[in-house]
């Protein structure tokens, strides 16, 4: 009976190393397998941030072009303003100069009336190239963006 006590005591020793043998076998593959998910896991995740990084810098330089088209726009519009004003006061002058020299009511009408139609004629010139320059800046813009996308 101490026999089959031995016997039955071995037998349940032996076969309790075998399942905790098992059981870190078990737990090692686990803990392999969780961490391969995360390395792939962290490894998209890089891959992500790579080409975010990289999407963020090409919108940051595409943006800056717009930028750039636009603050070169903007400066063409304020030398043809200035150049409209320059424009206009010669012929402010000129007018006047006219009006003091007029020998007649009629002569001030006429004066008047050629300047009325100058000055419309010139801003209409103005409005146009005005128009004309946004719509090449708006043209090169558009151009820029379209190249990058």
């Amino acid at each position: 009976m101490a026999d089959d006590k031995n016997k039955g005591g071995s037998a349940a020793g032996g076969k309790a190393p075998r399942q905790a043998e098992e059981a870190l076998r078990e737990g090692a593959d686990q803990l392999r397998n969780q961490m391969g998910n995360m390395a792939d896991m962290a490894g998209m995740s890089a891959k992500v941030s790579q080409e975010l990084i990289q999407r963020s810098g090409q919108n940051f330089e595409m943006m800056k072009r717009i930028a750039e088209t636009m603050t070169s726009g903007a400066r063409s519009a304020a030398a043809e303003c200035a150049e409209y004003a320059k424009h206009s006061a010669k012929r402010q002058t000129e007018m006047m100069r006219q009006l003091a020299a007029a020998r007649s009511p009629n002569d001030v009408l006429d004066i008047q009336t050629r300047f009325l139609q100058d000055n419309l004629t010139e801003l209409l010139s103005f409005s146009e190239r005005l128009s004309r320059l946004s719509a090449d800046k708006a043209r090169e813009a558009t151009e820029g963006i379209s190249r990058k996308t």
